[in-house]
């Protein structure tokens, strides 16, 4: 069994991949998209603490029920969430600088995907693949508006409002089955 130590270094390496993936997609959204799609503009000042505030509580929301199921082991998700929550909306700074982009080049199921994957390579961690997929839709959920499912590969927008509920639920989901499989030392990988 890993102590909690090893939940926040290897949170701390999940992190820095995810940020890197997301600043990876949104470059390839810039390059590949159409210029029709190019539509991205930076949010209001004045909505962004708002927005933030959110995210945020939500985060904390998750972070603490994975908590809650994992034990004193999962302490570190009730910071790890918040920050993984918040942390997709990186994509937005090419619109925050005043270059045109795509809407929300990472907020897609394949953006989702390739993170998950690249966790589970990096990491072989269930918990925190879980974690993360967790985040994600709880961003998506906490989100209104346009995106694009399937960017970088089409650029078709749809309105997430429609999707809230489905997106909470897969979002709470993900968070007790993380908390749950951190307890069980069951993450995914071989044990060592």
């Amino acid at each position: 069994m890993k102590s909690a130590g090893g939940l926040g270094r290897a949170g701390i390496t999940l992190v820095v991949v995810y940020a890197a993936l997301i600043l990876a997609f949104t470059v390839i959204g810039m390059a590949v998209a159409p210029p029709d799609a190019q539509v991205g503009a930076a949010r209001p000042a004045n909505d962004i603490p708002v927005h933030l505030s959110e995210l945020l509580a939500f985060g904390l929301l998750l972070g603490a029920m994975s908590a809650v199921i994992g034990g004193i082991r999962g302490l570190p998700l009730v910071i790890l969430a918040p920050m993984l929550v918040v942390l997709l909306d990186l994509d937005h700074l090419p619109a925050y600088i005043g270059l045109a982009q795509p809407i929300r080049p990472a907020h897609s199921f394949v953006f989702i995907a390739v993170a998950v994957v690249c966790t589970a390579i990096v990491l072989r961690r269930l918990d925190l693949e879980l974690a993360l997929l967790s985040a994600f839709t709880g961003h998506l959920a906490v989100d209104e508006g346009l995106f694009a499912p399937f960017s970088p590969l089409s650029y078709g927008y749809v309105l997430l409002d429609q999707y809230r509920l489905p997106l909470i639920a897969c979002s709470l989901a993900a968070a007790l089955l993380s908390g749950y499989f951190l307890r069980r030392g069951n993450r995914g990988g071989p044990s060592r």
